[in-house]
């Protein structure tokens, strides 16, 4: 992991993944709950074995980026995209550890993670969501009021401009904390919110 936001005084640090943060990585798939696992892969894992690592690592900080929340050296969220090839969009996908979430990481992964793609050309994050997922929902709401979903199958589908996502998810460099010095909401914070194999 390269950091790109330190830890200190209870505070969540930022990352970038790196290929060679295999072990971390996997322990962050272990604190999963299944429902946290199915919002993020769309789909019921039975094994952890399931969950797709190498593809996940496959970063190139142009194409293929990854942001994790980083608390005591392990990896506590992961917030990554996937440039559609020969285009300026990027499907996204973010998921927070369930002791975690309800903290501002997703927010403040995606933010990190907007300014990293719009400095290499992608101007839209493609999103797919489940329709029941309310969190995700809501924060879509902040960062672009207009965005247009279509429903197909109980999943959402939408376009944002990443610009979007720089200018409303702007967050104060001490937001969140760790599990033990702030006080976690119920709910469910993560979502897949990307369909499909690349992000």
């Amino acid at each position: 992991m390269v950091t790109i936001q330190e830890t200190g005084a209870g505070r969540i640090g930022l990352a970038q993944l790196e290929p060679s943060d295999r072990e971390p990585l996997r322990r962050l798939f272990y604190r999963l709950s299944a429902e946290t696992l199915y919002r993020r892969f769309m789909s019921p894992i039975a094994r952890l074995e399931q969950v797709p690592t190498d593809r996940l690592l496959d970063v190139d900080h142009r194409d293929r980026e990854a942001i994790v929340s980083v608390d005591d050296r392990e990896i506590v969220g992961v917030a990554r995209y996937f440039r559609q090839p020969g285009s300026d969009a990027a499907e996204m996908a973010v998921v927070v550890a369930d002791a975690w979430q309800g903290q501002g990481l997703a927010t403040r992964m995606l933010a990190a993670l907007a300014e990293r793609a719009s400095a290499v050309g992608i101007q839209r994050f493609t999103l797919i969501m489940q329709a029941d997922n309310s969190p995700i929902l809501r924060l879509l709401r902040r960062v672009d009021p207009s965005a247009k979903l279509a429903l197909s199958q109980g999943v959402y589908e939408t376009t944002v401009p990443v610009v979007a996502w720089m200018i409303n998810l702007r967050v104060q460099p001490s937001a969140c904390c760790s599990p033990g010095g702030c006080s976690v909401r119920s709910g469910t914070l993560q979502a897949r919110v990307v369909i499909g194999a690349n992000a």
